[in-house]
């Protein structure tokens, strides 16, 4: 998940194979951040011209990113609709991909969930 804010660089070193588990909670923490290389080649591998990043990112929904960033800010619908104003039917709604988030309130919902609003456009 991201933030418009400058972080350094992070360069993890793993030797031999990687854990499919592993590469999975890499490949969602880091996102388009993530290069893989192959020390003896010199070859780099982009994560995202991969057949499995293009179709686990055909499930990926202004409103699945909306549940995401609020489950792991550990709020309920309740306690963001309290903090955003939006009534809790409409971000079940936006959650369940049944109403479109505009900019105003993506940018609502982005406030108070520290992220950047445009994961909900």
């Amino acid at each position: 998940m991201q933030a418009l804010v400058k972080t350094p660089h992070i360069k993890i070193k793993i030797q031999g194979d990687i854990p499919k588990n592993l590469l999975t909670v890499l490949k969602k923490d880091f996102g388009n951040e993530l290069k893989i290389s192959n020390e003896l080649t010199k070859k780099v591998y982009d994560v995202f011209k991969t057949d499995w990043y293009q179709e686990s990112s055909k499930n990926d929904t202004p409103g699945k990113a909306l549940w995401v960033y609020r489950d792991n800010a550990q709020l309920t619908q309740k306690q963001l609709s309290e903090k955003t104003g939006i009534a809790i039917p409409h971000l079940s709604e936006m959650e369940n991909n049944k109403r479109s988030i505009g900019k105003k309130t993506a940018k609502k919902l982005a406030h108070v969930l520290k992220c950047d609003y445009r994961y909900f456009l």
